[in-house]
């Protein structure tokens, strides 16, 4: 039986046929009722397989062999990815039924988001991130599910010319009342970014299709009752609560579709694939890998299978053991052969690998979103940095194991036993260790003193004063006079040494001596910082042992974490900027000024001399680029390069 439907499951016609339906037969039922829809399925059978005509016209198979609530569910996520543009774009649909199920968000339990929390968590995007973007005095505005969070722009209305110095395509940040961030341009007109982000969230959020005909009924039902002028018939409508066994199944038969999305994105000839999701309400990492025999090819993550697999754990967080942390998924294919399928739900048993485990702010917004009674003592530990705990209240968290354990009554898959898949390989990073400088690296005036790597007991630290100002600094925190960072917070480092030498006719020769050491975070000109000056004039003076103590604390306690967090960020897909002005990326590296671009294969190791770090052409005598060490990050530069080019 082949039926042509819309999103809202109203029928327009049908057609019986002896044979399974080709894709041309459904697309041709589709066209002939003017629906963008088809579903097929044995009469009387379970499993279904759903057509969909996609927003450039095309016809394809969207999901095969599911369950018709799960079709339900895949219908209404395709229409929302390929048709859905807002409410004013939706009209009355053919047989009298108006409007579109998208159109409305529910609020969550816990109410909507305060204006200040939206505004923090995009200071926490744009901090993790390291936008250039400010994050003092920025605006909320409300809207239906949640919140547009965006940096004022003051202008002379006055002047007639002051539209031209208003930003063009600059961000705005829209935060849904569960806590999730998404960047949009300015560019977009505001209410379509509004609402395309609502229809999101009304997706992610909303009832399973029965249970929102239940309570539907309910509602029409007691208010005909209170209508009607006689005594009341009905003095209550009760709807029982699905089983675990019901929650388990809905969420588990969206993970074929999942998959079946997943396996159009491989190349040609491809025979397994190995897919890991790593997500909370406000931060999501996304890895997915294509092997054809012993090649393999990593694969980007379409934002709109995104949007299906937070529908996904939002069906899963209803079951006893609350949404997931980590969804893995591995699917092997040979020719002639049905496609086998493995997953798991990873409720963090075990500690995250380092490139799927998120910030700490995101794990304490999805506790906030999704409460649970079980949290393993490590993953609650990690959610606490940076969160007011004391570290040793957290190092006592670990020692003693407290956390309640996920029960053992884990609801998985009913349909096939979960299995641990292989981790999809990821290219091997540089280990970040002690930067010792070598011959090759070391600058004939270099100003650093070689210091042999700090020992882990005793702790290393400096207490003392520089002028009238007090300094402490430890493997934990730097704090100078009344600004204090911790080295966990810190985003970018910096340091120097500079000597000026005014040589007088007849008089010794006077020298200017200045070492600086900066830590803080983005962004460089506004975000929090330390700042240590030390300066000495008359003769020539040696590196004072203060500074020598706090650039080999950087780089042993911190820059190893900032090397491997660019490291990691590049391999993702991402370009990050080092130094000020340099831009790496996984094709090379790039400057706005000078202006250059040049790919890995022509880049030269890069050189210390003088203070700068110098980066060359192959086959060309003269740096291209030389960035001074004091430029946040620059002291990473050599390391970074050697990493992505190993």
């Amino acid at each position: 039986m082949l039926t042509a439907i819309d999103v809202n499951g109203q029928a327009f016609g049908d057609r019986v046929s002896s044979t399974v339906p080709t894709l041309a037969e459904a697309a041709e039922l589709g066209d002939l009722h003017e629906a963008d829809y088809v579903v097929a399925g044995r009469d009387g059978g379970d499993a279904v397989t759903l057509y969909g005509r996609d927003a450039g016209g095309s016809w394809s198979v969207i999901t095969a062999d599911v369950h018709a609530e799960t079709a339900e569910e895949v219908c209404l996520w395709f229409d929302l990815t390929q048709h859905y543009r807002g409410r004013s774009s939706v009209g009355t649909a053919p047989g009298g039924q108006a409007g579109h199920p998208l159109d409305h968000v529910s609020t969550p339990e816990g109410g909507q988001l305060a204006a200040a929390r939206a505004i923090s968590l995009v200071v926490e995007r744009i901090r993790a991130r390291r936008l250039d973007y400010p994050t003092q005095g920025l605006a909320a505005d409300r809207f239906e599910a949640g919140w547009s969070v965006y940096a004022p722009v003051d202008i002379d209305e006055s002047d007639p010319m002051a539209f031209l110095d208003m930003p063009v395509g600059r961000s705005v940040f829209l935060v849904s009342d569960i806590g999730r961030v998404k960047e949009v341009s300015s560019s977009i007109p505001p209410q379509q970014a509004e609402e395309m982000f609502r229809a999101e969230e009304a997706y992610v959020r909303r009832r399973p299709a029965e249970e929102g005909f239940m309570a539907g009924l309910r509602d029409e039902v007691m208010r005909l009752d209170s209508a009607s002028e006689g005594p009341a018939g009905i003095s209550s409508f009760t709807i029982d609560a699905p089983t675990e066994e019901v929650l388990a199944a809905r969420a588990s038969r969206l993970l074929d579709p999942i998959a079946q999305q997943l396996a159009v994105l491989g190349p040609p000839g491809w025979d397994r694939f190995v897919a890991a999701f790593s997500f909370t309400v406000s931060g999501e990492v996304a890895q997915l890998r294509f092997w054809c025999g012993n090649t393999s090819t990593d694969v980007l993550v379409p934002e709109q299978i995104a949007v299906l697999v937070r529908r996904q754990r939002h069906l899963a967080a209803q079951m006893p053991a609350g949404p997931w942390w980590r969804l893995l998924l591995a699917v092997s294919h040979s020719a002639g052969t049905d496609a086998r399928i493995t997953t798991e739900y990873d409720y963090g048993d075990q500690p995250f690998p380092d490139d799927h485990l998120l910030a700490p702010e995101h794990y304490r917004d999805d506790l906030a979103a999704y409460p649970r009674a079980h949290t393993p003592a490590w993953l609650f530990e990690h959610a606490a940095a940076a969160a007011g705990f004391d570290p040793a209240h957290r190092t006592a968290l670990r020692e003693t194991g407290a956390t309640s354990g996920r029960p053992d009554s884990r609801q998985d898959q009913p349909a096939r036993p979960p299995r641990r898949p292989e981790p999809a390989p990821r290219p091997a990073a540089a280990a970040p260790g002690p930067r010792n400088a070598s011959p090759a690296s070391t600058p004939p005036q270099d100003p650093m003193r070689a210091v042999g790597p700090a020992q882990p007991d005793p702790v290393p630290v400096l207490d003392t004063t520089v002028g009238w100002t007090h300094l402490h600094a430890d493997p934990r925190v730097i704090t100078y006079g009344r600004k204090s960072i911790a080295l966990d917070d810190v985003e970018w480092v910096g340091y120097s040494a500079t000597r000026i030498a005014e040589k007088r006719f007849m008089f010794p020769t006077l020298y200017d001596n200045k070492w600086d050491f900066r830590v803080g975070r983005y962004p460089y000109n506004g975000g929090p910082r330390v700042d240590v000056r030390f300066s000495k004039g008359g003769r020539r003076a040696d590196q004072p042992e203060e500074w020598i103590f706090l650039v080999n604390l950087a780089r042993h306690y911190l820059e190893p974490r900032l090397l491997a967090e660019l490291v990691a960020r590049v391999r993702r897909g991402e370009t990050v900027t080092v130094g000020g002005s340099l831009e790496v990326s996984q094709g090379g590296i790039a400057c706005a000024k000078p202006q250059l671009s040049l790919p890995w294969e022509s880049i030269s190791a890069p050189q210390l001399y003088n203070g700068m770090v110098c980066v060359s052409q192959v086959g060309v005598e003269k740096p291209v680029l030389t960035v001074p060490l004091s430029h946040p990050n620059a002291a990473l530069i050599p390391d970074l390069l050697a990493a992505l080019t190993s």
